[in-house]
Parts: C-alpha cells; sequence; structure tokens
C-alpha cells in the first residue's frame, strides 16, 4: 500500500495500526442480498473495480493458501465454487 493510503477491512480486530499517513478503518458487515445486487451493478458498469490476482477452485484451496503465505501477491485470491 503506498504512503498515503486507505485501508478498510470488514474485520474490526484486525485492524492494523496506522502508519505512514495510513488511514485505516472497519466496517461491520451484514447480509443484504438488495446492496450486493447494486455492488454488483457498479462493478458490471466500471463504477467499482477489483483486483484479483489469481482465482482458484476449492478443490485448490490448499495451493491457494501456500500461495497466500508465499506472499508478494498484488490482489487477492479468490475461491470459485
Amino acid at each position: 500500500m503506498r504512503d498515503g493510503g486507505a485501508r478498510v477491512t470488514a474485520r474490526p480486530d484486525a485492524v492494523p495500526a496506522a502508519g505512514r499517513g495510513v488511514r485505516v478503518a472497519a466496517v461491520q458487515v451484514h447480509p443484504d442480498g438488495e446492496r450486493l445486487a447494486d455492488l454488483v451493478a457498479l462493478v458490471d458498469g466500471g463504477l467499482l473495480t477489483t483486483c484479483v490476482a489469481e482465482p482458484h477452485s476449492l478443490a485448490e484451496v490448499v495451493k491457494a493458501h501456500a500461495r497466500l503465505a508465499e506472499g508478494g501477491l498484488r490482489g487477492r485470491l479468490v475461491l470459485v465454487p
């Protein structure tokens, strides 16, 4: 993350200490199909972008976990059913 950037997490207990001017925040997440549909529309419309480093099938979960432990990823690993 660049200096002066921002990080938001859905795990309030995992918020890192702020440093290098990085803003940090945690959000509470609750199931909401209507809002999820709104987010999907934003992604489909190009107004919200995602950064997926590597997709993996559920059968490759061990491989995905090992890859995550290696570090150096730009983006997230996604498990696809």
